[in-house]
């Protein structure tokens, strides 16, 4: 493949995918068929690329400059690797002139903006003017702290070469890298490793930092939490130590959001109060908010984190250089191209150049800024794309009178290119988005309707979502059967809850029916039993089973019936079985362990590994095909043979935003990739051999030698297996349709020409021509093909020369794993044995074949079978060494030798296509088509036609024959190894890093122009800053590639991909007030102080919790020491907010001993104490290695580094974690493996680590198995219990028969009651059978509670009489996992409950995590749970009431447009805020409760008290639930729908969002805002609002006539049914005068505002008086509203009062 540029990137990877969609789904050859490939083109899946422009930096003066005025000081020219002469950006000069005044500053100006240098100088000048005046005291001058080591290696490199020649500045990095103690090899190793000489004046080693400290420190902010604690390290930061300290430099300063944010401001508290005077502060970051708009944002949050006053002039923003000539002349666009292509030669550059100006310039580089800076085209591509990024056709659009397309991608790239004295024009970088289908959705009845967009009824038929088998291609309805209450009757309803590509550890939540609409069972695999029929009705989707006489029937009429099977779930108890899919498909009897049906809506994982393989395509650098014809030449060897040209290594960073996707891409792109690298090997070997027909064992023999000379595959398997792996995944068929012979390339057919040759045509003709089977040789043979390949399928294949492990062929065959053999007529169900006979019933597969071929009975096919099988019997027998087949030790079964196979290809072999299925084969018996049931004819076929953009079919037969080299990069990993992986992918080793946010920062990973990334980026700064990773070469421009899942947020930005490229990134915003964080700190400090006096209690777990520590730091906390109180009270919390934690009360409150403590204290022992008990057993046993094994964990243990088990325990604070933090502890053969860093916050914990839950990490899979126990305590048990009124959650911690409920007072049974633990200890890792290509399994957490207790905020604001809004901190809210599980009291062995009766207890015997039998086989029935304080917002809203069947789907679809909202319209991340709905008894309606997803809370949602934001807010989530991304009746992942809301998906509606913001947002126009003190209380006799909805008038009904009011109230009783309204109607009339207004009569009204209608019985426009009667109260409760007088004869009324106002 050539090399593309980045439209043709893009178009690639755009009609790939399209092929691949229409390769991958398709419905035979039907009308649905060709609806669904027109619908297919209309999809616009691909946005893209657009192009997004960066002006070059405003330059200021030079360091020359700034010498000679003195701002800069003369010392600092002795300063290397700086250029002196170059201008700075303007930037970093006002940085320079900033700080130099003493002020601190925050540097906002984005990346690529040289923000090192702009904190960098101005220190460095300042240390250099004090050495100058003769102070060159040791102590640190400046601190400069960053979020990861590998930034902090970046800054230390830059630091060597400037500081090279100037000793008298001293500097060093104390990080978990930094040696204790300098060696004399130390230095020269450490220049090694960096490729550098190590300066003197670099403090390389711990010791020498706390003897000596530098002036330049350089760490990260966990490690100066252990120099705050350390008492050895502390020498640092004694005081005397601290009288020249001037600065703090906080790197990426953007990213301290959240708990970091809070972390870091309490962290710099304590490290500011240390000194004798407060040093400046630096912060810099990528480019926040908007100058002009965002300065007050941006001075909160940098006095939020740094205690530090900064005014607006404090703010240093970048200043860019617009094109600044006039142009004078219009570039043609073939020269841009000619340029392009001759941009090394100085001359022809300069040639083109010169027909338009006279050019002067010596370099490339600058004939180009000075030809285009005046060109036409460029200033006009400029005024484009100043307002921000356009996608490329815009521009062309613009441009195409001038330039071609591939014209105007040659100017990019010499814009990009073209530089004087450093500066450039602009630059430009590509940017694409993709996205996946939403499903597809049919309707059946006389003429089937297609739909691509979400949808629940198309031109009035019910709309079903539809699958297909991934095997064999048949199609599935996919569903669930639901009871409707109001009828009584079944619907046949879309799945709207469950996702049928998670691997769920729990099935009871997840039941997904599925149908076929034939009867088309393979019962060769699958028991025939297995289908059920239904009768479903296509107009409304009501269904019943077919036999059931009695069954209660919709009206619909029987012309919309149809019929369709269910396809029955295996026993529960069974290993495979699975309830959101199905785990073998009947038609093909194909099994897969993650379900067999694919929806059109693909997986995350299955979607971004083939994108991501298609890029990986589209980046070649097209070096296959550039092959150079060879001459003969006289010259030398050494002349011929040149240089040789260095290859290009394609490579990219694929980014996820959470471990574990990152660590399950990196197994399923590489699984993804093997296969189809198999298969391209297979037909390479084919195309090097001529296209000849080859035997299985002369295939492996060039497939294992063309392995090992590529080394393809990176496993550990060798060549010779993996080229029997490729071949037996096709033999047998493992891939179905999708495999060599279903796409018509090769197919493996037995070699029985020698059994054949024994015959003659007439000898055939007479043996089968008595059961009516006549045929010829050749005709026997297709014959025996087709019925053998029962040996492929069962499989009873021999091949093990294969060598292969069983683990091996169960990762790479899968359900074609078994050693089976095939019997041929086995009378009953025999384990590991086929019959090739039907065992029950008349037919199978191969017999119903035979009588389709040649018209005969059933008795007559299988006599025909038995003379078929006995002649392979026979012959087998007779042969010598080379028989075809191996017979079973015991019994006549059968297996077929592989070698006797031959490979055979299209080119010389003929492929006939079925009319009816459309499926390919090369096996054609009198044009009877060889798929079971299926009565279609076959025809000869060119395949290469017939199959012409099959996705797979191009694959297998031009994919690059490469080795992909694709790892994980992500926190999961130990340091050591993702080090090694990041110098791997910069020296061109690996070619994909998988990785989590890790690399979004800085760090070197040397020049790369792709990044891709598996969902849209949280946030524009997480966007900017991934996408800044690729673009450091100047050669060509960055491509950056996203795939947009089916998420809300993704969605959101694929619409609108210009507001992520080119976003504002609004300040972080945090609230310092977090209780748990602040007292981590305060433990932090307190311990500090101790073991300053205490060192020796420090120096080892032994000395602190066996030898007393511990205990000696609590009767020193007790005793309230005085030094480390006057520090708290006056250097870290001095503010008048922080009262209830000075003096001590934080430690007093918690009875003097810290929880977090205890628990570590616990937990230490209980390890000890473990490995005692285990060496007693081992000596016992005489085991004596294994005693020894466990004294050596005692002893490394008891050694074991203080300070990062206080960190791990969460004794201290954990930067960059949650507070309740556990860790899932590995073990493998009963032995912990300490080399993965697996940790979770409890929240997340008690679903993604709870038993049973599997996990990924270095391509290794573990399965969480038990739950790790308190030491001699149980887990307090939380009784819990839902009142029956308010509907809220009681949590007790004993169960007593009965209790009240505490929040409304009613009597609630706890008979019922359930109780949870809260597994704060964490978890440990079983035994892991499932292969890593299987996702991951997991349980999942259910919906959140809202348990109350907290501070409620004195303010609270009130919008008119509409909506009320509290805020609270420190609320609680409870989270559960959904499942139950049974839990071993004594080891903590538990099993997820799966199904079945649920039991307070269940008796297993089971082993214990060491791998032992555990004497207790009783385990007892708990749920897991955790209870989490956050802030909360609580929204009160009349409106939303709770009187009927819609209040509730009403309310729950507002919360989340408003979540959707307030994310937006705040620019906070979805995930980092929540809600819950809660009844509100006293007004009959629902509250919103909105809350911090970050424990603790971090003031999101306190942000919301004020209209403005509400409003914004408001706003935002009408703008997203209004686009047309599915039916308004219903709700999709593009708008309510997210993972975390599943178990709501059925109830969420799009069109009940709109009507009740619409009319929220109504209500509140106009009406200012107020707050007050006590919590607002709605006022039913207000009315809303002031202001009146329009109404717009239907043209049904009647108008006004000249009729009497007698005449009026006439017509109104004649509608009138029940007694009370005939009553009230009557005394209306009674009452009325003879003349009053004439209404309209029954009319359809529509509310101009919100878009709602009613029906009016009577309607007076004119008086905005409407009246209602009894049967139309539901339009009467949404008339309320409109602010018009509205009346009801159900609810009463005053007579007078309505008449007074419709009288005339």
């Amino acid at each position: 493949m050539k090399k593309l540029n980045p439209i043709e990137r893009s178009q690639y990877i755009d009609n790939k995918y399209k092929e691949y969609l229409k390769s991958s789904f398709e419905f035979g050859k039907s009308h649905l068929q060709k609806l669904f490939v027109e619908q297919l083109e209309k999809e616009k899946l691909f946005k893209g690329p657009y192009v997004d422009l960066s002006f070059p930096f405003q330059r200021g003066k030079n360091l020359e400059s700034l010498i000679e005025e003195g701002v800069v000081c003369k010392s600092f020219i002795r300063l290397d690797d700086i250029n002196f002469t170059r201008p700075l950006y303007s930037h970093q000069e006002e940085s320079i002139r900033t700080i130099g005044k003493g002020h601190s500053v925050i540097i906002t100006t984005g990346t690529g903006s040289g923000k090192t240098e702009s904190f960098l100088y101005p220190i460095l000048n300042d240390l250099l003017f004090d050495v100058e005046k003769g102070n060159k005291e040791v102590g640190v001058r400046a601190i400069f702290l960053y979020p990861m080591n590998a930034l902090v290696n970046d800054q230390i490199d830059r630091i060597r070469k400037i500081l090279m020649h100037c000793p008298e500045i001293t500097f060093g990095f104390f990080t978990g890298d930094t040696p204790e103690k300098a060696t004399a090899n130390t230095r020269k190793k450490l220049g090694e490793e960096n490729d550098v000489v190590i300066p003197d004046n670099e403090l390389v080693s711990r010791e020498e930092i706390r003897e000596n400290p530098p002036h330049l420190l350089f760490t990260n902010y966990s490690m100066l939490e252990y120099l705050l604690i350390r008492p050895n390290d502390y020498a640092i930061f004694e005081e005397q130590r601290l009288q020249n300290w001037k600065y703090v430099v906080l790197d990426e300063a953007h990213t301290y959001n959240g708990s970091l944010g809070i972390e870091l401001s309490l962290l710099l508290r304590r490290l500011t109060g240390l000194a004798p005077k407060r040093p400046q502060f630096i912060l810099t970051s990528a480019t926040l908010g908007q100058q002009g708009k965002s300065e007050t944002d941006i001075i909160k949050f940098a006095k939020s984190l740094t205690s530090a006053e900064y005014e607006i002039s404090d703010i240093i923003f970048s200043k860019r250089i617009p094109l600044q000539q006039t142009p004078t002349y219009r570039v043609k666009g073939s020269d841009y191209q000619t340029i392009k292509d001759n941009m090394e030669s100085l001359e022809e550059v300069k040639n083109i150049a010169g027909k338009y100006y006279s050019c002067n310039a010596i370099n490339v580089r600058e004939v180009l800024f000075e030809l285009l800076s005046r060109d036409e085209n460029v200033h006009a591509l400029s005024a484009l794309l100043k307002s921000g990024s356009k996608e490329f056709n815009i521009l062309y659009n613009e441009l195409y009178e001038f330039m071609s397309k591939e014209e105007l991608i040659a100017l990019i790239d010499i814009i990009n290119a073209a530089e004087k004295d450093g500066i450039g024009l602009f630059d430009l970088k590509y940017h694409s988005f993709v996205r996946p289908l939403s499903g597809a959705y049919i309707t059946y009845g006389k003429e089937s309707k297609l739909s691509l967009t979400k949808t629940n009824e198309i031109d009035g038929m019910k709309a079903f979502e539809v699958g297909n088998c991934r095997y064999c291609n048949s199609p599935y309805i996919i569903g669930k059967i639901q009871r409707r209450e109001a009828d009584q009757m079944d619907y046949l309803l879309q799945n709207k809850e469950i996702d049928i590509y998670e691997n769920y550890g729990n099935d009871q939540y997840v039941k997904i029916d599925y149908f076929l609409l034939e009867n088309a069972v393979n019962e060769e695999e699958v028991d025939k039993e297995i289908l059920e029929e239904y009768s479903v009705c296509a107009k409304c989707g009501e269904i019943h089973a077919a036999g059931n006489l009695n069954a209660k029937k919709c009206k619909c009429g029987d012309e919309h019936r149809f019929v369709a099977y269910r396809v029955m779930q295996e026993k529960a108890n069974e290993e495979d079985s699975i309830f959101n899919n199905i785990s073998q498909c009947p038609c093909c009897g194909h099994k897969g362990k993650s379900g067999v049906v694919k929806a059109l809506n693909m997986g995350k994982d299955e979607g971004t590994a083939l994108i991501a393989q298609m890029l990986y395509e589209a980046i070649d650098e097209g070096d296959q095909e550039e092959k150079q014809v060879k001459k003969i030449s006289l010259k030398p060897m050494s002349m011929v043979a040149g240089t040789p040209k260095e290859e290009k290594v394609k490579q990219y960073l694929a980014f996820s935003d959470s471990r574990q996707q990152a660590s399950f891409a990196a197994v399923f792109f590489d699984a993804n990739h093997v296969r189809m690298l198999r298969k391209r090997l297979i037909w390479e070997m084919i195309v090097q051999n001529g296209y000849k027909d080859m035997g299985v064992d002369e295939l492996a023999s060039y497939l294992t030698e063309s392995i090992k000379t590529k080394d393809l595959f990176q496993n550990d398997m060798g060549s010779h297996k993996n080229a029997w792996a490729a071949i037996l995944v096709d033999l047998l068929r493992v891939d179905g349709a999708y495999d060599g012979e279903g796409l018509g390339l090769y197919f493996f057919d037995l070699d029985i020409h020698e059994i054949l040759n024994e015959f003659s045509d007439e000898d055939i003709e007479e043996a089968f021509a008595q059961y009516n089977c006549k045929m010829n040789k050749e005709e026997l043979n297709t014959l025996m093909q087709v019925v053998l390949g029962v040996f492929k399928v069962n499989p009873a294949i021999n091949y093990v020369k294969s060598t292969l492990t069983p683990e091996e062929k169960k990762d790479i065959l899968e359900y074609r794993r078994f050693n089976n053999y095939v019997m041929f007529n086995c009378p009953k169900t025999t384990q590991g044995v086929r019959s090739f006979l039907p065992v029950k019933g008349e037919e199978n597969m191969v017999v119903r074949y035979v009588k389709s071929v040649f018209g005969c009975t059933s008795e007559e096919a299988k006599n025909t079978l038995d003379l078929v099988f006995n002649l392979l019997v026979q012959a087998s027998e007779l042969a010598g060494s080379e028989k075809i087949l191996h017979k079973h030790e015991k019994k006549d079964a059968y297996q077929i030798d592989a070698s006797r196979y031959v490979i055979k290809n299209y080119k010389t072999s003929k492929f006939y296509q079925c009319s009816k299925c459309g499926r390919l084969t090369p096996y054609n018996l009198r044009g009877k088509c060889t798929q079971d049931k299926c009565t279609g004819t076959l025809s000869e076929v060119n395949p290469d036609e017939a199959l012409a953009t099959n996705f797979y079919r191009t694959q297998y037969k031009e994919k690059k024959i490469e080795s992909i080299v694709i790892q994980e990069h992500t926190a999961q990993l130990e340091r050591k190894q993702a080090k090694e992986y990041q110098i791997d992918f910069k020296n061109k080793k690996i070619n994909i890093l998988s990785c989590s946010t890790t690399f979004e920062m800085g760090i070197d990973i040397g020049g790369l122009e792709t990044v891709f990334m598996r969902n849209v980026p949280p946030t524009p700064a997480n966007y900017v800053q991934r996408a800044g990773r690729a673009g450091r070469r100047k050669d060509s421009a960055a491509y950056i590639l996203t795939y947009c899942g089916t998420g809300s947020h993704d969605y959101t930005y694929f619409s609108e991909p210009e507001k992520m490229i080119s976003g504002v990134i609004n300040p972080p915003c945090f609230n310092v007030l977090n209780k748990k964080i602040i007292v981590r700190h305060l433990m932090a400090t307190s311990l500090g102080y101790f073991f300053r006096l205490n060192p020796e209690m420090f120096k080892s777990l032994e000395a602190l919790v066996i030898n007393g520590g511990t205990e000696a730091f609590k009767q020193y906390m007790l005793s309230h020491p005085a030094d480390l109180n006057e520090y708290i009270n006056k250097k870290i919390i001095p503010e008048a907010q922080y009262d209830e934690y000075r003096n001590f009360k934080w430690i007093d409150e918690m009875g003097g001993e810290d929880k977090k403590m205890a628990h570590f204290v616990e937990s230490i022992l209980e390890m000890i104490k473990e490995y005692e008990k285990a060496k007693e057993q081992a000596v016992k046993e005489d085991r004596g290695s294994d005693s020894d094994y466990y004294k050596k964990q005692i002893e490394n243990l008891k050694k074991q580094d203080v300070l990062e088990l206080l960190s791990k325990y969460c004794v201290i604070p954990k930067y960059g974690f949650p507070v309740d933090v556990v860790d899932l502890q590995v073990y493998e053969n009963g032995v912990p493996v300490n080399k993965y860093a697996m940790s979770r916050d409890l929240k997340v914990a008690i679903s993604e680590y709870a038993p049973d839950s599997e996990v990924i990490v270095d391509k290794n899979k573990y399965t969480s198995k038990y739950i790790t126990l308190k030491k001699n305590a149980q887990f307090t048990k939380n009784w819990f219990v839902t009142c029956p009124t308010c509907r809220k959650t009681n949590i007790f911690l004993s169960m007593g028969d009965e209790a009240k409920c505490k929040y409304c007072g009613q009597d609630i049974g706890t008979e019922v009651a359930e109780y949870y633990i809260e597994p704060s200890n964490g978890f440990k890792s079983g035994e892991t059978k499932e292969s890593t290509r299987l996702k991951p399994k997991r349980s999942y957490a259910g919906e959140v509670t809202y348990v109350g207790g907290g501070k409620t905020d004195e303010k609270r604001l009130v919008i008119g009489n509409t909506m009320g809004v509290e805020t609270s901190s420190d609320d609680e809210l409870l989270v559960m996992n959904k499942s139950g599980f049974y839990m071993c009291p004594e080891c903590g062995y538990s099993d997820i409950f799966k199904h079945g009766p649920k039991t307070p207890q269940t008796l297993k015997t089971h082993k214990n995590f060491k791998q032992y039998d555990c004497g207790n086989d009783t385990l007892e029935y708990i749920r897991l749970g955790h209870k989490f304080e956050t802030d909360v917002a609580r929204f009160t809203i009349p409106i939303l009431d709770s009187l009927d069947k819609v209040s509730f789907p009403q309310a729950l679809s507002f919360l989340y447009a408003f979540l959707e909202g307030v994310s937006i319209a705040l620019g906070i991340e979805r995930t980092d805020i929540d809600g819950v709905l809660e009844l509100n008894l006293d007004m009959q309606s629902y509250d919103i409760l909105l809350y911090d997803n970050v424990p603790g809370g971090a003031g999101h949602v306190k942000r919301l008290l004020s209209k403005e934001a509400i409003v914004s807010s408001l706003e935002a989530g009408l703008e997203k639930v209004s686009k047309e991304c599915c039916d308004e009746n219903t709700s999709c992942y593009n708008c309510l729908r997210n993972y975390y809301n599943q178990s709501y998906h059925n109830k969420l509606v799009r069109k009940l969002a709109i009507e009740v913001i619409k009319r929220i947002l109504f209500e509140i126009d106009g009406v200012s805002e107020s707050y007050q003190n006590e919590r607002w209380h709605w006022n039913s006799q207000v009315s809303s609002s002031k202001k009146k909805m329009k109404l717009i008038l239907g043209s049904d009904g009647r108008n006004p006539g000249t009729e009497t009011a007698d005449e009026i109230w006439n017509d109104l009783l004649d509608d009138c049914f029940d007694n009370d309204e005939i009553e009230l109607i009557t005394a209306v009339k009674e009452s009325s005068p003879e003349s009053i207004s004439k209404p309209y009569y029954s009319k359809t009204v529509k509310i101009e505002e919100t878009g709602e209608n009613f029906t009016a019985n009577l309607i007076w426009d004119q008086k905005q008086v409407i009246l209602f009667l009894n049967d139309a109260y539901d339009d009467y409760l949404l008339a309320k509203k409109t602010g018009w007088n509205v009346y009801c004869t159900k609810e009463g009324f005053d007579v007078a009062e309505l008449l007074e106002k419709v009288g005339e």
